[in-house]
């Protein structure tokens, strides 16, 4: 009981998670591209700093390589000149200063690993937002859209004036309703029993009626031909 208990406050957390996000939907959209920017913002800031550190490694790199130069071409005169101790000391530095350019290369190849992945990174990172935003955007409409729809379906004018016009046309006309009401009090008076029995054949008519017309019209035709 007491499991069942725990399943159906979950549930109902669930339920009222699930309804708070979509009441807040339009909001939490905005709100992750914001983070998202901002991830993505960092990002080309991380890139920028490796360019930046990998143009100054090449830099380092390309300098060593003058000094290399430099330093060879004067080892190069101090052999021809018999100085064999400033050649050697030359040859050490230049063997240092190789070693540096290995390491200054070793660091700018690293480096161009990474600035590629995080470019790669940032490409398919702009690719998704520009995606996001334009959901986003189909989001709102279709929000705003449902909204209006809501907003008319709900809107208790239309009700109120289809119940009275409702109203209106289903009330019955009082001169129809005034005769049937005198119909009514004849019957229970018996005022009308005479018209009735007359109806009936019981009696002389009480009331003129088409056919008596016709057939006074007809006979004065008659008398009027026989004359």
């Amino acid at each position: 009981m007491i499991h069942l208990f725990k399943s159906l406050a979950r549930i109902t957390q669930l339920k009222a998670e699930t309804a708070l996000e979509d009441a807040n939907a339009i909001d939490l959209i905005d709100l992750k591209i914001r983070d998202s920017d901002v991830n993505l913002s960092t990002a080309k800031n991380t890139l920028a700093s490796l360019i930046i550190r990998q143009r100054g490694e090449q830099k380092s790199r390309a300098r060593i390589e003058n000094q290399i130069v430099d330093l060879e071409g004067r080892a190069r005169q101090a052999l021809a000149a018999k100085k064999n101790d400033m050649a050697r000391e030359a040859a050490e530095a230049i063997a240092e200063l190789e070693d540096e350019a290995t390491l200054r290369q070793q660091t700018c190849d690293g480096i161009g690993e990474r600035i590629e992945k995080i470019r790669f990174s940032i490409e398919k990172a702009h690719r998704r937002m520009v995606s996001l935003k334009q959901g986003a955007q189909a989001a709102k409409s279709v929000a705003m859209e449902r909204k209006a729809q809501k907003s008319i379906n709900t809107t208790t004018s239309f009700t109120e004036a289809e119940r009275l016009i409702a109203k209106v046309t289903n009330l019955s006309d009082p001169f129809e309703e005034s005769q049937v009401l005198e119909e009514i009090d004849e019957g229970l008076s018996r005022r009308n029993i005479k018209d009735r029995m007359a109806e009936a054949g019981f009696g002389d008519p009480t009331k003129t009626r088409a056919d008596d017309v016709l057939d006074r019209l007809a006979a004065k035709i008659s008398t009027k031909k026989t004359s």
